[in-house]
């Protein structure tokens, strides 16, 4: 799909000349694709259409190429039903296979995958050769967890080896096979670039080129060691700097940590001394640096076991003061979280609403987000049978970390959170739909915590889960109830 790049100077400049252009030669299609090349450049895609795409068609109906740059259009304002309607009129007028993939990026982008995939089995089968369509079907039996067919799509490409993108993407599909020495090893790849995050709009890494990388051989010193990602990958990842630690006493390892969870963690757990965590760089007199997530390949682990540390900080004055809060809520108590801030091919969504059908039972809901940033959702609930509050006012995720600690249960989509419950032992039900993240396999327990327990939606929304889970509960209440008679 051809996107054009934004490296745009003297824009004003260039739409007076071609509109003065185009009124002297108004059938001049040359003009109207120029203009709009400026548009897009400018990211302008719906004036692009509407003022110069839409014009060449009163003149050329039948231009595929057009009609393509339009569905392109289309495919960057998020419309993707207006995109796949304009794909769809050039494969009337030609069948070819960049316009079929195409069609399936939208309807990735929609969640109807088993159509995506009828599209990019037409790319495939007309040009085999093409490695984004191997690359398109090897992503789809990703989603689908059809692990080894994603790897032998993978497998066709001939540059995988020398690809960034190629090469990091098999890593999951061999991640989520418990494959870990191939998939850590693919992991890797991610380090050949430093792209900017699509969905943060961020650098994917902190890059200090001056300090090598280490191997995980090299005898190394002083280890500097970087955060990257987001929050519950690096949470996730923090047991295994306390892995490095305890296998290398000797090594003094600096843990260049984001403030968002540096005050969280740890680093003296379980008589570690040899971590210390900052929040700036004050020298950079180190033997080699590692990102965080390369961690499980530089341990070189070939398995993952269920977490056996306990590493996030807990402040017993906060503890007593949530403890304090929550005092009045004297039934089973369930936290529960319903929507994740990134989007990706996981459903991380449940409307607020959809819990208040626990509310029927002997528990009390209290809803683990910012109060403030969740106001709109608030408003439509219909009555008060969950509990809201203020949290996080003075550093991030300290009242989250606390109200765990005194909660019965949590609920929660597939979101940082799940982690730090995991870390803390916190009894957890994660919820996920048919489509989820590597690290979740596809088991119903997970060999990364020994308190989470995973419950799948395999068809349908995500929301649709939630009467199972409300049996689930009262199975529960009902079992705990006799054990403590």
């Amino acid at each position: 799909m051809r996107i054009i790049d934004n490296n745009m100077t003297d824009f004003i400049e260039s739409i007076t000349s071609l509109k003065e252009k185009i009124n002297k030669n108004p059938t001049s299609i040359e003009n109207y694709k120029d203009l709009g090349g400026v548009y897009e450049k400018q990211r302008m895609f719906q004036q692009a259409i509407d003022e110069c795409y839409m014009n060449i068609l009163k003149y050329q109906p039948n231009n595929g190429v057009i009609l393509n740059q339009i569905g392109v259009c289309y495919f960057c304002l998020a419309n993707y039903t207006m995109a796949i309607a304009f794909f769809k009129k050039v494969i009337e007028i030609k069948k070819i296979g960049d316009v079929y993939r195409n069609i399936a990026m939208c309807y990735i982008k929609l969640k109807l995958y088993k159509k995506a995939e009828k599209h990019c089995i037409l790319a495939y089968n007309l040009e085999p050769w093409h490695d984004d369509n191997k690359s398109s079907l090897a992503e789809l039996y990703y989603y689908y967890k059809q692990y080894d067919r994603s790897i032998e799509f993978y497998r066709k490409i001939k540059t995988l080896d020398d690809s960034m993108k190629h090469g990091y993407n098999i890593a999951f599909p061999y991640l989520g096979k418990k494959d870990f020495k191939n998939g850590f090893h693919y992991y890797e790849f991610r380090l050949k670039e430093n792209n900017i995050n699509p969905q943060t709009g961020v650098v994917e890494r902190v890059e200090i080129p001056q300090i090598q990388n280490w191997n995980g051989s090299h005898p190394c010193n002083h280890l500097l060691l970087i955060y990257e990602q987001g929050i519950g990958d690096n949470i996730q990842y923090y047991r295994f700097a306390i892995q490095l630690a305890q296998q290398n006493p000797q090594m003094k390892i600096t843990y260049f940590c984001k403030n968002t969870i540096a005050h969280l963690l740890n680093n003296a757990a379980h008589n570690v001394s040899n971590i210390e965590i900052v929040l700036n760089l004050p020298h950079l007199n180190f033997d080699y640096k590692a990102y965080v997530m390369s961690l499980p390949h530089l341990l070189k682990l070939d398995t993952i076991t269920q977490n056996p540390y306990d590493y996030i900080k807990v402040n017993a004055h906060k503890l007593e003061e949530w403890k304090q809060k929550l005092a009045p809520l004297r039934r089973f108590r369930i936290g529960f979280t319903y929507n994740g801030l990134l989007s990706s091919f996981i459903e991380k969504y449940i409307p607020l609403s959809e819990f208040l059908q626990l509310s029927d039972l002997d528990v009390d809901l209290i809803c683990i987000h910012k109060k403030s940033e969740i106001t709109a959702d608030i408003e439509k609930l219909t009555d008060n049978r969950i509990q809201f509050y203020d949290i996080d006012e003075e550093a991030p995720f300290v009242d989250t970390i606390h109200i765990l600690k005194n909660i019965d249960l949590l609920i929660t989509i597939d979101t940082y959170i799940v982690h730090f419950a995991g870390a803390m032992n916190v009894k957890t039900w994660l919820l996920l739909g048919k489509y989820s993240e590597w690290r979740w396999s596809n088991e119903n327990n997970t060999y990364w915590y020994n308190s989470v327990e995973i419950i799948r939606n395999q068809e349908g929304e995500l929301k649709e889960v939630m009467p199972t889970i409300k049996t689930r509960l009262q199975e529960y209440l009902v079992n705990k109830n006799i054990h403590q008679l």
